[in-house]
């Protein structure tokens, strides 16, 4: 399961360097690493820490796992929580390079480069918060048991369980 998680995630990081080699050929050579205006830059830096809060706030919210659950249904709402929370925050990620895009022809100057300013705030975003790293399985993970439930999710993703020594 983690290696499709790792796919959804790379395939959406991987298509914002495609966005940028397609938009790199619709601007003019000349003007095409024009500085972006400054309200932009300042506009994706805000964009990217109101992104950052509402991921931490939302997107990494999962069902309870009840204590009595047995571990095969923990482990398929481990699953469905993780793949759906990935998803929300992959989403929410790559917002801030989307409407990048729009602004890059929105503005008189500087457009190509502020949409390179934009994508790399998301793909910063997805590396912390979409990528399937420790953080977000931890947090995912920690979400579903609060209310004391076992989730399986390190073994549901193929990580085994952690041990002293990863707790420290």
């Amino acid at each position: 399961m983690l290696r499709q998680v790792q796919t959804v995630a790379g395939a959406v990081m991987g298509s914002l360097v495609m966005i940028a080699i397609a938009l790199g050929i619709a601007f003019p050579e000349g003007e095409r690493f024009d500085a972006p205006p400054l309200w932009l830059v300042a506009a994706q830096v805000l964009a990217a820490i109101v992104v950052h809060l509402a991921v931490e706030a939302i997107g990494y919210r999962a069902p309870a796992i009840h204590p009595e659950t047995g571990e095969a249904e923990a482990r398929t709402i481990s699953a469905r929580a993780f793949t759906s929370g990935t998803v929300l925050r992959v989403g929410l990620c790559e917002s801030i390079a989307l409407a990048s895009v729009a602004a890059a022809f929105l503005v008189d100057s500087g457009g190509y480069a502020g949409f390179l300013t934009g994508a790399a705030i998301s793909l910063g975003l997805m590396a912390v918060h979409a990528w399937p790293g420790a953080g977000p399985i931890e947090k995912t993970r920690a979400s579903l048991e609060r209310d004391g439930g076992r989730s399986y999710l390190r073994e549901q993703l193929g990580l085994g369980t952690v041990g002293p020594i990863q707790e420290l």
